[in-house]
């Protein structure tokens, strides 16, 4: 125990240590930006002018609020009152200008003083620690300790989690509650092969850490539909495998029961999220509504002006969730303009030639960890190679695999962050196919 203890604490220093030599993107600014609702909250006392209404002006502060989460937002504000930092020390809105030149930013004030942009990078780090834990506490699901080194190994050390874990973005807290979430359905999957009832605190942390993971980003859907429908897959093929477990009279009562439990679960952490986010305070279904034209109208923008590769084919979209986690080399920046810009061509070389910047992306150990990748999904289906016992936990892994495939099966932009939940997925079959691997070896040196 002491050991994973220490594990864990020599990842997450890792990680803080190279905080400051992240290269810097221009969306940190943004969400340092919106911190302010802090103050707006916390210090000015004027909650009632967080609810937003149409017309939502591009960069206006109703746009930004109803298209970002919360979460990263009051944790910057909190850790910036706390080193006496004020509203006035933000950059100008919207935080970083992207209809400008790098160097025209820079000079209206756009790039936020070190010690502004190190508290929303704190804020990052401290997420970003909870989603190395919830790996660690995922990958002890699937084989127990070694699955888990592994996992967080590959996972704290990929250096797109790494990069993008260490900004200020909402991408660390989308992992962290994310993860927090899959950990806690397996949990209640497992729990429940062994027959335990009730469950309600687990029941209460789950409704808790989906609400936050879409709280932190809308993209944390994928891990809450994983974690939901991973856990309703696992009570069906309980069910089948035992259908008078507990009632004989009732065979599939407790399906019925759990289907119950997870609906409930859902609504409850639905409530939650609007209550934890203002900017859907009035009238949430319309406010719904508008985030999802919004959402739509970024997508175009995106792929008419700043993306020109977008949108991207299906056979391309596919190469990428190969390639992405391990074969494709860290993108810094998506403005094409930003490759023109001196300093940020010079911190990247910096980043990249210091130690802290993860396990380079080298050809060679790709395609070894791709393979593996595909020898732990086989494990997952085949018993011989698997090198965990319960079947519950399965269910969980595959079907949060399968949304995570389709969801970047329907996403045009060919952006790189929006891989970053298929990263921790890979990191977990890589570590259950070297177990696997390990445990076939075995087998066949002390058979007969």
């Amino acid at each position: 125990m002491v050991g994973d203890a220490l594990w864990l604490a020599a990842l997450i220093i890792y990680a803080a240590l190279g905080l400051k030599l992240a290269p810097f993107h221009g969306d940190e600014a943004m969400h340092i930006y919106t911190s302010k609702d802090y103050t707006t909250v916390f210090i000015d006392h004027k909650l009632q002018s967080l609810p937003v209404n149409p017309p939502y002006d591009i960069d206006s502060d109703s746009r930004l609020r109803l298209l970002n989460g919360s979460v990263m937002r009051y944790t910057v504000g909190f850790i910036m009152q706390a080193e006496g930092l004020t509203k006035q020390d933000l950059p100008p809105r919207p935080g970083w200008d992207w209809g400008l030149h790098y160097a025209d930013d820079i000079a209206s004030g756009h790039l936020p003083s070190e010690p502004v942009l190190m508290a929303g990078r704190t804020a990052a780090l401290i997420y970003f620690a909870l989603s190395i834990i919830a790996m660690f506490g995922i990958g002890w699901q699937f084989g127990g300790r070694w699955v888990a080194y592994i996992a967080t190994a590959l996972y704290a050390l990929n250096p797109i989690i790494l990069l993008n874990g260490r900004r200020a973005l909402v991408e660390g807290a989308m992992l962290g509650f994310g993860l927090l979430a899959i950990w806690i359905a397996l949990e209640i999957a497992r729990r429940r092969e062994k027959g335990a009832k009730g469950l309600w605190g687990w029941w209460l942390a789950l409704i808790v850490s989906s609400a936050l993971a879409l709280v932190s980003k809308y993209s944390g859907t994928i891990f809450v539909a994983g974690a939901f429908g991973g856990i309703f897959i696992a009570e069906v093929v309980r069910v089948v495998r035992k259908p008078t477990e507990g009632n004989p009279s009732r065979p599939y009562g407790s399906l019925v029961s759990s289907t119950l439990k997870l609906t409930a679960s859902g609504l409850l952490a639905l409530v939650l999220v609007v209550a934890l986010s203002p900017a859907l305070w009035n009238d949430p279904v319309s406010r719904v509504r508008d985030l999802g034209q919004m959402l739509q109208e970024q997508v175009e923008i995106v792929v008419s002006i700043l993306a020109p590769n977008a949108p991207t084919t299906i056979p391309q979209r596919v190469e990428g969730i190969v390639t992405q986690p391990f074969l494709t080399p860290v993108a810094y920046f998506e403005q094409a303009s930003w490759a023109d810009a001196a300093p940020v061509m010079a911190s990247i070389a910096t980043y990249e030639a210091s130690p802290l910047s993860g396990i380079p992306v080298n050809p060679v150990i790709g395609i070894i960890l791709t393979v593996l990748t595909g020898v732990g999904l086989v494990a997952v289906f085949w018993s011989r190679l698997r090198p965990y016992e319960s079947w519950a936990v399965s269910p969980v892994l595959v079907i949060w695999l399968l949304v995570t495939i389709a969801n970047l099966l329907i996403n045009p932009l060919p952006w790189q962050r929006y891989y970053l939940p298929l990263i921790p997925i890979d990191a977990l079959l890589i570590a259950i196919g070297v177990m696997g691997i390990i445990k076939v070896v075995r087998q066949r040196r002390t058979s007969p």
